[in-house]
């Protein structure tokens, strides 16, 4: 049997470190009674600390969390590690970055079987990385995305309040009363300051959140990028600058050509790296409405995961005015995407809501609303006003949806 002491005192160290008092919109959503509950998301977003607050609030007890990129665990193995822990009576196991070792889904699914009543909770880095390990460990287990913190999260986290969530029909139907409750933070401040660093939960001094953020994306790159898809030796190399062009492009949208040109690869090698790039949550793509797969290949537009990337690889850039639109669609996008949402032919972004269609422009205070004048709902997200007016809402409330 495995000896489980140096498990148990790892994650003693590791309480005594995770805050308590505020908590990811996902912790009250997921089912925590799932026998076999899988977290994804991007680096970063907090999966690890919510996995700690969980086993604190149940007291401790019959749970034993475990790292899959420990040394520890990748001498001993999860499965053997799992055997032990529930002979002795555990009941919970927790494995954190579950992907990062060698086999680990059969080992999940195996301990799985082999306990029933027995729970599992494990993380990963994307869906892609699970959805990879097994069919049938992916047809098992309930999976749930945490996405990077939005501007309600952080709001709340700065201010110590408690603002919820609201659907985007509450949002369209009642904008002006939201934005009222919201008048005595000075929302516009706050929402300048989360465009450049508050989309993570680790909130530091500039230099060292970028730092962090840097990190992150490197691990990003090198762990679920190249190693998960076996990609060859200079894939790194061209994936960063591709990374690099969607970072200081003030135009959210790729030339497949003239980029496959100036990094000397093919068509086939772009797309294969911008999939794995989004499904690392390091880019994220808006294909054009009613094109399918054939949007994949053209008319796409192509932001970074989060609008703080963009700080922390070109700062000097994105501080100019004239450059905001593209951080702007950036916040929109992060928020909103996980709803659906895709480029029309006039307007921004289309989003399908109870079989009805909305168009979104997305700009500055003085945005208007020309390019909705063919659009029977459609709506202007304005950057830099506090309160809007009828179908013209403050871009910054979209932040509000989870």
């Amino acid at each position: 049997m495995v000896d489980l002491q140096p498990f148990f005192e790892i994650q003693e160290r590791l309480f005594s470190s995770v805050p308590t008092e505020f908590k990811r919109y996902a912790y009250e959503l997921i089912d925590w009674n799932d026998p076999l509950l899988g977290i994804v998301g991007a680096r970063g977003c907090g999966k690890t600390t919510m996995l700690l607050q969980k086993i604190l609030e149940k007291g401790q007890k019959g749970f034993l969390y475990i790292s899959g990129d420990n040394p520890l665990v990748l001498r001993e193995g999860i499965y053997a590690i799992g055997d032990t822990f529930f002979k002795l009576g555990g009941k919970t196991l927790v494995v954190d970055e579950a992907h990062r070792q060698p086999g680990w889904a059969n080992d999940i699914k195996a301990l799985h079987d082999s306990y029933p009543g027995k729970q599992i909770h494990f993380s990963g880095s994307s869906r892609y990385s699970v959805m990879k390990g097994t069919a049938d460990l992916s047809r098992r287990a309930v999976l749930s995305e945490l996405r990077h913190l939005s501007f309600r999260e952080f709001l709340n986290l700065e201010k110590g309040e408690n603002f919820p969530a609201v659907s985007i029909t509450e949002l369209l139907e009642n904008h002006i009363n939201i934005s009222r409750k919201l008048q005595k933070l000075h929302p516009l401040e706050l929402f300048r300051e989360y465009l450049r660093a508050g989309s993570y939960p680790f909130r530091l001094s500039y230099g060292s959140y970028y730092e962090r953020i840097l990190n992150t994306l490197d691990k990003a790159i090198y762990q679920d990028v190249v190693e998960q898809d076996s990609l060859r030796g200079e894939a790194a190399t061209i994936i960063k600058k591709i990374i690099a062009f969607v970072a200081t492009s003030v135009v959210p949208s790729i030339s497949p050509e003239s980029l496959c040109k100036e990094l000397g690869i093919s068509k086939v090698t772009l797309y294969t790296y911008l999939d794995s790039l989004e499904r690392a949550g390091v880019l994220k793509r808006v294909l054009p409405c009613g094109r399918g797969i054939k949007g994949m290949r053209s008319g796409s537009k192509v932001f970074l995961g989060e609008t703080n990337l963009y700080y922390a690889l070109g700062l000097p850039q994105w501080n100019l005015e004239a450059n905001m639109g593209t951080i702007r669609e950036a916040f929109f996008v992060s928020q909103v995407g996980h709803l659906g949402i895709c480029v029309p032919a006039s307007g921004d972004f289309t989003l399908k809501e109870k079989n009805k269609e909305i168009t979104f422009e997305v700009g500055g205070p003085d945005k208007g609303r020309r390019q909705l004048k063919d659009s029977s709902n459609g709506f202007v997200l304005r950057d830099g006003i506090e309160i809007g007016f009828e179908n013209i809402i403050p871009l910054f409330l979209f932040g509000f949806l989870y």
